[in-house]
């Protein structure tokens, strides 16, 4: 990698039809009974608006809107009965199918950035939505996990005790 960031919302944005079509071959194959109940184009339409999100975050190099997503995910799919591992298992495929392309597509220097940019966003997202649900369904909040503590370094932040 150069001195310039890699700009990862371009490189994912490139390979979206890729992507998107890798996920929903996934999902598909997952045989998820809410997924498929409502068809392979709503499924589909909700993976592009994640894939959009994805690419968003990555632009803006912001987590806020993923997390702001998570929770309004969460009301709306325990609302329709969606279990928790039925929305993460869709999260989780459209994050294999970036890391296939990304391993397949964008040189080996540059991955780690990409991959790690990638993860980061989707996984603050879904422990949004696994504390949302939780939420939901105990009527008390959970704390989200604290990035800044695992990503601040040695002499960075000090985690709870």
């Amino acid at each position: 990698m150069g001195d310039e960031p890699i700009d990862v919302a371009a490189v994912v944005e490139a390979r979206a039809e890729q992507i998107l079509s890798r996920a929903s071959e996934e999902l598909a194959r997952a045989h998820l009974a809410h997924y498929e109940a409502t068809g392979r184009g709503p499924t589909e339409d909700r993976l592009r608006a994640l894939l959009d999100l994805l690419v968003g975050c990555c632009r803006s190099h912001r987590l806020s809107p993923a997390e702001e997503y998570a929770v309004s995910l969460a009301a709306d799919r325990r609302g329709s009965g969606y279990p928790l591992a039925e929305v993460q298992t869709a999260i989780n495929v459209l994050e294999e199918a970036v890391w296939a392309a990304v391993l397949e597509d964008v040189a080996a220097e540059d991955q780690g950035y990409v991959l790690g940019m990638v993860s980061t966003v989707l996984g603050a997202l879904k422990d949004r939505l696994a504390c949302a649900y939780v939420a939901q369904i105990t009527s008390h909040d959970t704390p989200t996990l604290r990035l800044d503590y695992l990503f601040a370094g040695t002499e960075g932040l000090v985690g709870p005790s």
